[in-house]
């Protein structure tokens, strides 16, 4: 595989280098890409708690279980006056 990148991405990888925690631009590559999946997966992951929990809010309006907005804050406003 080949690819190209930028002058600023080329003068960091070069900066990795020198430091020698990476013995080749292929590790760095390699940390790079793991960390990318893994931000990619965490970002699913919650997308999909978040349509769960949609989910529960749409099932508890189809069975009835809701409250009329303007009648509850009528009635916390009448308790704490």
């Amino acid at each position: 595989m080949d690819i190209s990148l930028s002058n600023d991405f080329d003068l960091f990888i070069k900066e990795q280098m020198s430091t020698g925690l990476y013995k080749s631009v292929n590790e760095i590559i390699q940390e790079a890409l793991t960390l990318f999946k893994l931000r990619k997966s965490i970002s699913q992951e919650r997308i999909d708690a978040f349509n769960d929990e949609i989910q529960k809010g749409l099932d508890d309006i189809n069975n009835g279980r809701y409250s009329d907005g303007d009648e509850f804050f009528k009635e916390l406003i009448a308790k704490y006056e």
